[in-house]
């Protein structure tokens, strides 16, 4: 086992200027070295077996080309190991303890530098600690003849000055020292930054163009990776996001639009790389189908919604003609009382809503309206709408537009409220926004399990 290295620098540096572990270098450039040597056996093998010519055969050929291939990448990585274990260093050559021997040594591999260097080091500290404690001794005793500067006669001035002399000639020596236990380390530093150099010169060398060396396919390989990561996180959180903001007055439905979108475009891409990955092998046909169906399954979210939100926008509508006031009474008591029947059924999804809606979450990318009319009416009237409906309070509004109801339903049902308050107590406006609001929270829900399928599956 290495010793402990010192933790006390002072006064060359804070911190340990030369940090590492030579031995447990030495033990990977072993380990390095050993593979290097099995990696050496199995070529030869190899290159026994591509040269068999007795099994002369259509499979005895197409057996010793494989072979021939093969043998060229064991060759490349075992020149890598071996080249790696030759930096690094299986054995570190020991120069001694002291300086001179470690000075003029001749640079070898990593680990026996970066002990040089080290010995260096520390041989450097040592100095520099004694050199520091002999010009602080010299500093105490001038200061004390200053103190003792009075009079005297003739001879105890003239020891006074000699004492002087050699207190000032002790403090410069320390100084030189200390000048030449800096430059020792100075030196110690230059030792492991040319060993270091030299180390990753051959590596960067022998990595740079030979049979293991990424190609073309293997760097789009990576991006394709690199692609899918990324769309996969910008599908969730843009997905979860739209799901998030419906529920702000006026601007809530376009921003929930407009997320929704990124979200898709996200998922596509992401599918597209899954499919790319699984022929190329590097995914599983598994890792595809969960990505169809959490695409299925948002499009079975979006037709939930909708069942959802032609329900509120239906109820609206007919609340809308009773707020205009221009029914008789007669005409006002049957619109309440159809209101309030149609609040009790819900009615199902209609022909072709299945197809439309599966369809819907993809074709919606493609809309001029989805991206530029996200934040369709404004800020302005947002916190309008929001101060109307909380009695001029802002806050209050807010709270009270706040819905677990899908982007597609929120708006509808926030606006059925505000406007329900205003017809009186014969309207089923609670049965109608509850009803419609489990349906919406079902479908995002739904949808919501697309987006987080690949975790939970």
């Amino acid at each position: 086992m290495a010793s402990a290295r010192p933790r006390d620098w002072q006064p060359l540096a804070d911190q340990d200027p030369i940090p590492g572990d030579p031995e447990r270098l030495e033990q990977l450039g072993r380990k390095l070295r050993k593979t290097a040597d099995e990696l050496e056996r199995q070529v030869r093998h190899l290159k026994a077996a591509s040269e068999v010519e007795s099994w002369d055969s259509d499979a005895g050929k197409e057996f010793r080309e494989k072979a021939k291939k093969c043998r060229g990448r064991l060759e490349a990585a075992h020149k890598r190991y071996e080249t790696v274990a030759d930096a690094v260093g299986d054995r570190i050559v020991d120069h001694g303890t002291d300086y001179e021997s470690n000075a003029a040594a001749q640079p070898g591999n990593y680990a026996t530098e970066l002990q040089r260097a080290q010995r260096i080091a520390e041989i450097a500290r040592k100095e520099a600690q004694e050199a520091e404690a002999d010009k602080s001794a010299a500093k105490k005793g001038l200061d004390a003849l200053s103190g003792n500067s009075g009079g005297g006669d003739g001879s105890k001035k003239d020891d006074g000055k000699d004492r002087k002399e050699k207190l000032e000639d002790r403090a410069e020596a320390a100084g030189k020292s200390l000048e030449a236990a800096r430059e020792k380390l100075r030196k110690a530093q230059s030792i492991r930054d040319a060993a270091a150099r030299v180390a990753r010169e051959a590596i960067d060398e022998v990595i740079s163009d030979d049979a293991l060396k990424d190609g073309f396919w293997d760097d789009f390989a990576d991006f394709v990776e690199w692609a899918a990561g990324w769309t996969e996180y910008i599908s969730k959180y843009a997905g979860l996001a739209a799901l998030a903001v419906g529920w702000i007055p006026v601007i809530g439905q376009g921003m929930a639009g407009l997320l929704g979108a990124i979200s898709m475009a996200a998922t596509l891409i992401n599918i597209a790389c899954t499919a790319v990955q699984v022929a190329m092998g590097d995914e599983s046909w598994t890792a595809l189908a969960e990505a169809a169906v959490g695409l299925l399954l948002m499009g079975a979210g979006k037709a939930m919604t909708k069942v959802s939100s032609r329900y509120a926008k239906n109820l609206l509508d007919r609340m809308k003609v009773a707020k205009g006031g221009k029914a008789t009474p007669r005409q006002t008591k049957r619109n309440r009382h159809k209101f309030n029947r149609e609040a009790r059924h819900v009615k199902g999804l209609e022909k072709g809503d299945i197809s439309k809606s599966i369809r819907e979450p993809v074709t919606e990318i493609f809309k001029g309206s989805t991206w530029t009319d996200a934040f369709k009416g404004g800020f302005r009237e947002s916190v309008r709408v929001a101060k109307d409906r909380g009695n001029g309070s802002y806050l209050k509004g807010m709270g009270k537009s706040m819905t677990l109801a899908d982007p597609s339903a929120a708006a509808t049902l926030n606006e059925a409220k505000h406007l329900g308050k205003t017809l009186g107590e014969g309207y089923a406006v609670n049965k109608m926004s509850r009803r419609a609001t489990q349906l919406s929270v079902a479908g995002s829900g739904v949808t919501a399990g697309g987006l987080l399928f690949d975790e939970v599956s």
